[in-house]
């Protein structure tokens, strides 16, 4: 075997190790991880640590609490980076990141924009901005006596309009009242404690669609 590849191999299970010591790790002040190793021998083998009520807590707490937070974390992650890598394949620049075509901040904006007026879903207008500024960056950079557009000029158009979308979300920012900015700041900071089983099913397909096309 190529030595070259087999250096690699390790970092395939260290997702799943990560996740079991994120599973154990947690705010709680009467639970340590021990008490939640115990809590997955009984789960398996049935030995009566706990009684069942704390026993259902416990698995609340891993199961519907953290567990889905965590699966959500690595698939933001998984598409952060295919996204990261088809940009850069389309540039064939490895620097090249989502800011460039300014869909990160036309998200940002949009996100923020719904959740200041609370008159649409934060994902689904975080979408739409995005492809908007998209559909602007390529609109800037397209020049009508040309037959292909430059590249210089799309990167060009690119930090306009991510510099357009960065001003109107901090125009929004300072708008906002603080309840509103605090969920504003942690969506763009990419809080994920309203992960659910339901956020993570929604998520599965198309993360896995995109990821087969690029990948």
């Amino acid at each position: 075997m190529n030595m070259q590849k087999l250096k690699y191999y390790w970092f395939y299970p260290l997702p799943f190790i990560m996740i079991f010591i994120s599973l154990l790790i947690g705010p709680t002040q009467t639970l340590s991880a021990w008490d939640y190793l115990r809590w997955g021998v009984q789960a398996v083998f049935g030995t009566p640590y706990f009684d069942a009520e704390q026993f259902r807590l416990m698995q609340n707490i891993l199961v519907n609490v953290r567990l889905p937070r965590i699966l959500l974390t690595f698939m933001v992650g998984a598409a952060l980076a295919t996204a990261g890598n088809g940009l850069q394949a389309l540039f064939r620049n490895p620097l090249v990141d989502s800011y460039v075509l300014g869909i990160s901040s036309g998200a940002a904006f949009g996100a923020a924009l719904a959740l200041s007026l609370n008159w649409l879903s934060s994902n689904l207008s975080a979408f739409i901005f995005g492809v908007c500024a998209v559909a602007l960056t390529y609109l800037f950079a397209h020049q009508k006596h040309e037959s292909q557009t430059s590249l210089v000029m799309v990167i060009l158009s690119g930090m306009i309009v991510s510099g357009l979308f960065l001003a109107g979300l901090t125009v929004i920012q300072y708008l906002s009242d603080p309840f509103k900015l605090q969920a504003i700041v942690q969506w763009t900071m990419g809080n994920l404690h309203q992960a659910s089983w339901q956020k993570v099913q929604y998520a599965v397909l198309p993360i896995w669609v995109v990821f087969q096309k690029v990948c």
